[in-house]
């Protein structure tokens, strides 16, 4: 599983602005994997991929029919999610209550993000999941200390801001000559 965290992240990172249905799939897929996995127990294996397969795939076509909603339940999920994460991660004394206020307010700043800056909390919350799916690979493989793994999400969350924030960079058109005009300028 750590390699598809790792795989979805960097795309999440690089691509979600740009591709938000896939961000929203992906998104439905890895809820799909921790839900199947956690309160269903499926066998074969595969079947749970498949089962989260079909969610990301229900995440992708709201996603197209009703972008607003759905981008505004995915933001309250990624917000939640990355803010549980990080308090389960990092605080010294992570225990439940923590983690649910830690979702909930997460959850909060991520509707609102996506209620008042639409454009913006798409970079902001695709780069919050990219780098939440990266860092708990990693962490998955290479015990890191937790200061040197939120040092890593952080350089991550910005990198993923300013790579989509390049890409979507409206790039200059050139000016359309009407026909009969000339390109001399006026005397």
């Amino acid at each position: 599983m750590e390699i598809i965290n790792l795989v979805l992240g960097i795309i999440l990172l690089t691509l979600g602005k740009k591709l938000y249905w896939l961000f929203v799939a992906i998104v439905g897929f890895v809820i799909g994997l921790v839900f199947v996995g956690t309160y269903i127990q499926l066998e074969p294996q595969w079947l749970v991929y498949v089962v989260a397969f079909g969610m990301g795939v229900i995440g992708a076509i709201l996603a197209v029919f009703v972008q607003k909603i759905a981008i505004a339940v995915v933001g309250f999920i990624v917000g939640g999610y990355g803010a549980y994460y990080l308090a389960s991660t990092y605080l010294t004394v992570p225990n439940d209550t923590t983690n649910l206020v830690a979702f909930i307010v997460g959850g909060i700043v991520g509707l609102i993000l996506v209620a008042s800056l639409f454009n913006w909390a798409l970079y902001i919350l695709s780069s919050w999941a990219g780098s939440t799916l990266i860092t708990q690979a990693v962490n998955a493989n290479v015990q890191l200390s937790p200061e040197f793994s939120m040092a890593i999400f952080f350089v991550l969350f910005v990198l993923g801001m300013v790579i989509q924030a390049g890409l979507m960079r409206e790039k200059p058109r050139p000016k359309a000559i009407s026909p009969g005009q000339n390109d001399q300028p006026p005397e």
